[in-house]
């Protein structure tokens, strides 16, 4: 959309905006409008005509007591309108103020921007836009995918909304979502490579039975050529450590077989899941831990990525000696253990006459020992970054 279309609000303060205002671009929107606080935004919402477009700039740092993000986050603003967009926007380094707001506890899902980058991002469409009469109403467009097709050739699913999801949600810019009670299914376009269609969903619960049931849904709605799963697992002791991303090359189950008085027989279920895209991210593995070493600054550990089996089981293991007594015995070079990628690799088996590539792409949150979910965010994080490596460099 062209930013002469739209209302541009800016959180800021008075002093420091108008300032600034020259670098937003003034003359190339419709109008800028300065909002401080939940009832200023009111009264200039209030002002505007119903299909007036509005977006929103949050300056990251408000002078002197670096307020910002912090007081934005807590105006009140996204509960009563949460359907605005927003972008933060600053005139520092954004990558270091992203440290600097961690720091402070404070985590974003969100890049922070050059103030002239605002009308870009609008221009090519990397932003939600909606108008007073949608923000109002907060009724988001939706498309009943019995009347419209519509085509992705990639989907993206979590086996959790909170932290898997959430750190591929930067990734992605969504176009609407399809009308389903129970899965919040979106669909739009990767923000760096806007002809990338992608869809998107996470699981209502973790689990292999939901992974695949979503699975089959996505496979059968969109029919595309990756189907990829995004998130975090367990790791073998020693050989992994918290943030290492393993790929899957065969993914198998540990717990079906036969019951007897004497023992217990398995019998051990196992989809390849190696492709042609894995040996390209092979090849690419170096560039990919510079990539995403190169995007953190509040770690100074390597991320590492591995190439390897990943076992599947149906409950969360906390025990010592667990991986040597159950996985290793299996299989020696399992490296990974979660609860969902069978499921999403056996439906890809079955449906779509197996023209669905699956890739299980998860980060290592702890060593199926001591667990600890402070690591969860971050190995979403190194997880989710490999798949944006992989997007904009147009290895799948």
């Amino acid at each position: 959309m062209n930013a002469s279309e739209v209302i541009l609000l800016v959180y800021d303060e008075k002093e420091h905006y108008e300032k600034n205002l020259q670098f937003l671009g003034e003359s190339q929107f419709k109008e800028i409008k300065l909002v401080e606080n939940l009832s200023q935004l009111n009264e200039v919402i209030s002002r505007l005509d119903d299909d007036d477009y509005v977006f929103l700039a949050v300056h990251a740092f408000f002078t002197m007591e670096q307020k910002g993000i912090r007081t934005f986050l807590t105006s009140g603003i996204k509960d009563k309108y949460p359907l605005l967009d927003e972008i933060y926007i600053s005139d520092g380094n954004g990558v270091v103020i992203k440290k600097e707001l961690l720091d402070k506890d404070i985590s974003i899902n969100k890049e922070i921007y050059r103030y002239h980058q605002v009308k870009t991002s609008i221009e090519k469409d990397n932003v939600k836009l909606y108008t007073k009469k949608e923000l109002v109403e907060n009724k988001p467009k939706s498309i009943n995918n019995e009347k419209t097709e519509i085509k992705a050739d990639y989907v993206v699913i979590t086996a959790l909304e909170e932290d898997e999801m959430a750190q591929v949600l930067p990734l992605f810019k969504s176009e609407g979502r399809i009308e389903n009670c129970m899965h919040n299914i979106e669909f739009g376009f990767f923000v760096d490579k806007p002809e990338k269609k992608v869809a998107f969903v996470s699981q209502l619960s973790t689990g292999m039975v939901d992974a695949a049931i979503l699975a089959t849904e996505m496979l059968l709605r969109f029919k595309p050529k990756f189907l990829i799963m995004t998130g975090v697992m367990g790791g073998k002791p020693v050989d992994t450590k918290i943030g290492d991303v393993i790929v899957s090359t065969k993914v198998f189950t540990i717990d079906k077989g036969k019951m007897t008085d004497t023992e217990f027989r398995k019998e051990l279920e196992t989809t390849n899941t190696d492709s042609a895209a894995i040996t390209l991210f092979r090849r690419n593995k170096l560039n990919i831990e510079r990539f995403i070493q190169d995007q953190n600054l509040t770690r100074r550990d390597n991320t590492l990525i591995h190439f390897e089996p990943v076992a599947c089981v149906r409950h969360v293991i906390d025990k010592k000696d667990y991986f040597a007594e159950h996985i290793s015995v299996n299989d020696r070079k399992t490296i990974g253990l979660e609860m969902e990628s069978y499921g999403i690799a056996r439906a890809c088996e079955l449906v779509n006459d197996r023209k669905t590539i699956p890739l299980i792409i998860k980060s290592v949150m702890d060593n199926t020992m001591g667990k600890n979910d402070d690591a969860k965010k971050y190995a979403a994080w190194t997880s989710a970054m490999f798949l944006k490596y992989i997007v904009i460099n147009d290895l799948i």
